[in-house]
């Protein structure tokens, strides 16, 4: 029968190389006679993930960019706190040719011209508008 033990920090523990999956996990290690590692009773729930809210939002392109987009709408998850342009820069990164129109887009939040560091809600509308043209 294993008998639990505890130990130094992983780190210093010679133990075998299981103990490495628990470095950056946990300071301390509860190990058994037979060589199996587990956390510390007292440090096992200490490691909580974080998980990310996201929100939906609808995309809309006009002008040059529908045609570079390929559509004229979209609607997209984006990460709850995302701004205007943290919106069109997801789309930059997928869409490099989009980067050159940046410096003359007007952009709009449901139906009303908005700045750039706007935050973002679920269910808002963006509207990304290049220049007119034309007489």
């Amino acid at each position: 029968m294993c008998r639990l033990q505890q130990n130094e920090p992983a780190h210093s523990s010679p133990a075998s190389n299981r103990s490495h999956f628990f470095t950056s996990h946990h300071s301390r290690v509860t190990s058994h006679r037979c060589g199996w590692l587990h956390p510390a009773p007292s440090r096992y729930n200490s490691v909580v993930a974080i998980v990310a809210q996201s929100i939906r939002v609808k995309v809309l392109f006009f002008g040059r960019l529908k045609d570079v987009v390929g559509r004229a709408e979209e609607s997209l998850d984006v990460p709850e706190a995302s701004t205007v342009e943290q919106l069109f820069a997801l789309h930059v990164s997928r869409l490099p040719e989009l980067a050159k129109y940046r410096s003359s887009l007007v952009a709009s939040l449901n139906q009303e011209f908005a700045a750039w560091d706007t935050l973002l809600h679920s269910g808002d509308e963006i509207a990304f508008l290049p220049p007119v043209s034309g007489g």
